[in-house]
C-alpha cells in the first residue's frame, strides 16, 4: 500500500509543479555527489494512512532526492535514500545494510509520468488564494467526469521542481490560461491539494505542505558501489 502511496504522490507532485516530460536520453551515471538546499515536508492522509514525505531539493538543480524511512520501518540496521537525477534519466536508490553502502541504479521510466495518461481531459479552472506556510497560494480546480483535484500553488517558495521537465511537451487541460504556465513554470511549488474520486470515495486523499526547512544534506554517491560488488565482499 505504502508503495502505491509514493507513485501517487510523485504524480501529484510533478503535475502541479512542473512537466512530467522527463529526459529521454542520458547516460545512466549518477553524479559524484549531490548536495540539497531545502527539505520539503509532504504529509499525505487518506482512509488508511498519514505518512509524511521528505523531497530533498536544491535550486535550479535538474535533480532531486527523497526519504523512504517509512517504507524501511522495522528493518533494523537498513537506511534508503532515492535520487531522481533527470539530468542523466537515471534513479539511484542509496542504501546502508549490514554495514555496507550500496547504490542501485535504473532508468527513470516515462511511463510512469504521463500526463496525458494520468490526467485527462480535465478542465482546469482558476479559484480564490489563501496562504499556507506564509506562502501566497493560488487555487485551482482539475475536474473531468471521474475526478476532482483542488490544488494551491504558489511561486513564492526558494525551490522547485520546475528542472525537472519540459513544459514546452505538456498536454493543457481545457481553460488553461497560458499566463498561468508563465506565473508558475519556472517556480512553481504545489502546497495543498484534496484529491475526490467521483466513484471509488476510498481513493480520496489530501497532501498538505507541513514544512519546508533549509538543509545542508549531501550524499556523496562515489562511496556506495554495486549490489554485486557489495555481495561479492
Amino acid at each position: 500500500m505504502k508503495n502505491t502511496l509514493y507513485r501517487v504522490a510523485f504524480c501529484f507532485i510533478f503535475l502541479f509543479s512542473s512537466s512530467l516530460v522527463l529526459s529521454q536520453n542520458g547516460s545512466k551515471e549518477l553524479k559524484d555527489a549531490y548536495d540539497f538546499d531545502y527539505i520539503y515536508k509532504l504529509k499525505m492522509t487518506n482512509k488508511k494512512d498519514d505518512i509524511q514525505f521528505d523531497y530533498y531539493l536544491k535550486k535550479d538543480a535538474g535533480y532531486f532526492g527523497f526519504d523512504i524511512s517509512e517504507m524501511t520501518k522495522g528493518q533494523e540496521g537498513m537506511k534508503m535514500f532515492t535520487i531522481m537525477d533527470n539530468d542523466s534519466g537515471t534513479t539511484g536508490m542509496f542504501m546502508d545494510m549490514m554495514g555496507k553502502k550500496i547504490v542501485q541504479k535504473s532508468k527513470i521510466k516515462l511511463s510512469d509520468f504521463d500526463s496525458d495518461k494520468n490526467a485527462p481531459d480535465y478542465t482546469l479552472t482558476e479559484i480564490g488564494s489563501k496562504t499556507i506556510l506564509g506562502y501566497n497560494c493560488q487555487g485551482f480546480i482539475m475536474e473531468n467526469k471521474d475526478s476532482k483535484i483542488t490544488v494551491y500553488i504558489t511561486d513564492e517558495a526558494p525551490v522547485s521542481f520546475s528542472k525537472m521537465g519540459d513544459n514546452s511537451k505538456t498536454k493543457m487541460p481545457k481553460g488553461f490560461n497560458p499566463v498561468w504556465m508563465e506565473k508558475y513554470a519556472e517556480n512553481g511549488l504545489m502546497m495543498e491539494m484534496q484529491y475526490i474520486d467521483k466513484k471509488k470515495s476510498k481513493n480520496n486523499m489530501t497532501m498538505l505542505c507541513v514544512g519546508l526547512e533549509k538543509t545542508d544534506f549531501s550524499i556523496q554517491a562515489s562511496d556506495y558501489g554495486s549490489m554485486l560488488g557489495a555481495l561479492g565482499n
